[in-house]
């Protein structure tokens, strides 16, 4: 259907194979391919090729996926058969691909060795879902009474592979990729086609009416047979029930020999409570909190991020559904029951493909022998893991008192709301009151702290994070966490070379924390290090592609780079994730998109863009509300003032200045009040508004000049210069634009 070309994508900095479609598709073709290949876009596992995008562009339709390394099964076939072990972990990796994608609903339909990469390490990789459909679940349901992507009787697929089903038109569950399946594993240990014929119709008539026999090989369990022909049953009723199933039985053949294609990723959900006493729902969090912090410290495993976990919809799930959507190797989960002082607990760890159980035992002992209990658990999880791990370093159990407040203060900390951040405070306090050694308490003060700064923007609250990140890390240095708090107190506090070095270290002893990434490419942009910011922003949407905040800051690193394409990208990334952010929640971001809109000379395109945005942000309590609104309405203005629209120009620098003179705490408010002020002075109120913006960008006093995108001084110099010029001070105006240059101002450049 078209062309692959390898490209690279510059928003993300990634290599990527961009198929371009032929031009002789009709519209209603391309459309279709469009529709089922964004279905393919909520699928992430290491064992599929992740779909990036889909789009037209000049006329020309194009479909943009993830470049794999190695060669396509079909070119290794060309070799001839391939030797069972290796063979056997190439399906292995197909059937754990599968299993994820039929858990999110998506059928592949077209699985043949052309669309098998296989890796260096002999894993298989699926491709191309370009023809993939939605199966079940509420988007199926909604696709239903839309456009039928395929319409009833339309055989898609590729002859030889497809299931009788699938020839004959008909409806399609998860059996027809099964099917499909089996004719490759097939192929790769025969080097022969499993339904072969000399022309089209002779292969029909092979799969139609035929049961393929598999005619055995040298090294190749007798068993093998009855596993394929189950697999490949014309009646796909006599088929595996699932990918699941297929892959159990094959590990089951491989007696050892099958190579788990999974990185070594661990998924821990909150224990569920038995005895729906909301009161006691502290301890399932608890123990999930605890159990991670012990064995993300076993070498070699990886933890999901529990944002990850959270988004996946972990209470309303069926674990091994859990572990299929995650496509984590393995997922820890469990229930605990409380009467009185007596408590059981109940912990399985399960395979995340198949759904087998790992181990599953129950524990029984008193509220007050909690600790212990934790400690059984996460010792016979981690002889599960790995038999030799264990982990690196002993943790002295807290008071239970104090353990449960911690507990309860990070549920509240959790929402990241600001009614919710003084009932964490209080009792991460009570928790550390109590136990002045306890890291976790400790590191939760350094958070709750932190995040009161953008608040208040009060100094005193990063060096109150900062004094109980090192007493954190004084009791834990192999916490992650206390780090992560103290490089953003000491970048906000002006020593961003320092937060970088702690948010490094975090990073090494968590690497799927988001809020260390974020907080290091903050910090890198403090430093004026763009590459460096553009990484770690990078790699903060690759752990969180919810991230609003990471999405606006890589958007801002590429507008102020001249990166105009990248940055209206990732703009609009912002925007489409908005309301949907989980740890990095904006409100009123399409106020930054008419920034961006106005900088590429889009100008209606700003100016409606910021309505959107304003509209947006003034119906919200984010806790950056007030810098948001200050933001979009002086990009309103200045939209306004290059529409030559003087009027409604001052009507919005107006509603800034008034807006920002009433919130002295806003953070970057005073660069803010600047700009407003400077735009005042450019649509009429001349140089008495000019002077006074100077007088306050010179004193720095009364409000809050910390940084924040489009608060700075590169930004804030430019308005500077502008208005000057504007007020005949050519002079004054060329030093201004000189210093905004000299700041990082790309847009100051081009005003030379």
């Amino acid at each position: 259907m078209g062309e692959v070309f390898l490209a690279r994508d510059l928003a993300l900095g990634r290599p990527a194979a961009v198929k371009v479609l032929s031009s002789d598709l009709s519209a209603d073709a391309r459309d279709r391919l469009f529709r089922e290949a964004e279905a393919s876009a909520r699928l992430q596992h290491p064992a599929i090729a992740t779909f990036y995008e889909a789009g037209e562009s000049d006329g020309v339709a194009f479909l943009a996926m993830e470049y794999v390394h190695g060669q396509t099964l079909r070119d290794r076939l060309e070799a001839g058969s391939i030797p069972f072990p290796q063979a056997l972990s190439i399906a292995g990796s197909l059937l754990e691909a599968l299993a994820h994608a039929h858990a999110a609903g998506v059928l592949h339909r077209d699985i043949k060795p052309e669309n098998v990469m296989v890796t260096d390490g002999n894993l298989g990789k699926l491709l191309d879902f370009g023809i993939a459909r939605l199966w079940q679940g509420e988007a199926a349901e909604n696709e239903k009474t839309g456009v039928a992507l395929t319409a009833p009787g339309v055989v898609i697929g590729t002859l030889g592979y497809m299931s009788p089903e699938q020839l004959k038109g008909r409806d399609l569950d998860e059996r027809t990729d099964l099917f499909s399946l089996g004719a490759v594993v097939y192929e790769m240990l025969c080097g022969l086609p499993a339904f072969g014929g000399d022309s089209e119709a002779e292969i029909i008539a092979s799969i139609l009416t035929d049961d393929a026999r598999f005619p055995g090989a040298p090294n190749v369990p007798a068993e093998t047979s009855g596993l394929l022909a189950r697999a490949m049953s014309r009646d796909r009723d006599r088929r595996y029930p699932s990918a699941a199933a297929f892959l159990s039985d094959l590990r089951a053949l491989g007696s050892g020999e099958l190579v788990v294609s999974l990185p070594d990723t661990l998924a821990i959900i909150d224990f569920r409570n038995l005895t729906r006493n909301a009161d006691d729902d502290w301890i399932g969090s608890g123990f999930s909190e605890s159990l991670a912090t012990d064995l993300a410290r076993l070498p070699g495993v990886t933890l999901v991020a529990r944002e990850k976990v959270r988004q996946a919809g972990a209470r309303g799930r069926d674990t091994a559904e859990l572990g299929r959507v995650l496509g984590c190797r393995w997922v820890l989960s469990g229930a605990f029951q409380r009467v009185g002082p007596q408590l059981r607990v109940t912990a399985s760890l399960e395979d995340g493909a198949t759904g087998d159980h790992v181990f599953s035992e129950k524990f029984d002992g008193q509220l007050d022998e909690l600790f212990a209990l934790q400690d059984r658990i996460s010792a016979r999880a981690a002889e599960a893991l790995a038999s030799d791990a264990r982990p690196r370093t002993a943790r002295s159990a807290p008071r239970i008192d104090v353990f449960e407040r911690h507990a309860r203060a990070r549920r509240f900390f959790n929402r990241l709301e600001k009614g919710t951040m003084d009932q964490a405070r209080i009792l991460f306090e009570e928790a550390a009151g109590a136990d002045p050694s306890h890291a976790p308490a400790l590191a939760g003060l350094a958070a709750v702290h932190a995040m009161r700064f953008p608040f208040q923007t009060d100094r005193r609250e990063l060096e109150i994070s900062e004094s109980y990140a090192r007493r954190s890390i004084a009791a834990d240095p192999e916490l992650a966490e206390p780090r992560v708090w103290l490089g953003y107190s000491l970048a906000r506090l002006g020593r961003p070379e320092e937060g970088l070095t702690q948010e490094r270290r975090a990073i090494e002893l968590d690497p799927t924390s988001v809020f260390a990434h974020y907080f290091a490419a903050l910090c890198s942009a403090q430093l004026r290090r763009p590459d460096e910011a553009i990484a770690m922003f990078q790699r903060t949407v690759e752990l969180d592609p919810r991230h609003g905040f990471a999405w606006l800051g890589l958007a801002w690193q590429h507008l102020e780079q001249g990166h105009a394409a990248e940055a209206r990208w990732c703009m609009d990334k912002t925007v489409e994730v908005e309301g949907t952010s989980g740890l990095g929640p904006t409100a009123g971001v399409a106020g930054y998109l008419g920034e961006c809109l106005r900088r590429a000379g889009d100008l209606e395109g700003a100016r409606a863009a910021c309505l959107r945005g304003l509209e947006a942000v003034e119906r919200s309590d984010n806790m950056y509300r007030d810098t948001f609104r200050g933001v979009t309405l002086c990009a309103l203005g200045r939209t306004a003032l290059e529409q030559r629209d003087t009027e409604a120009a001052h009507a919005a620098f107006t509603q800034a200045v008034a807006h920002l003179r009433g919130r002295p705490r806003a953070l970057g408010g005073g660069h803010l009040l600047v700009q407003a002020l400077a735009g005042l002075s450019r649509s009429g109120d001349g140089p008495a508004a000019l002077d006074e913006a100077l007088a306050l960008f010179e004193s720095r006093q009364g409000y809050s000049f910390d940084l924040m995108w489009s608060c700075d001084d590169g930004v804030t110099l430019l308005e500077l210069s502008r208005a000057s010029a504007a007020s005949g001070r050519s002079a004054e105006a060329a030093d201004f634009r000189d210093r905004a240059i000299a700041a990082g101002s790309r847009e100051a450049r081009a005003d030379l």
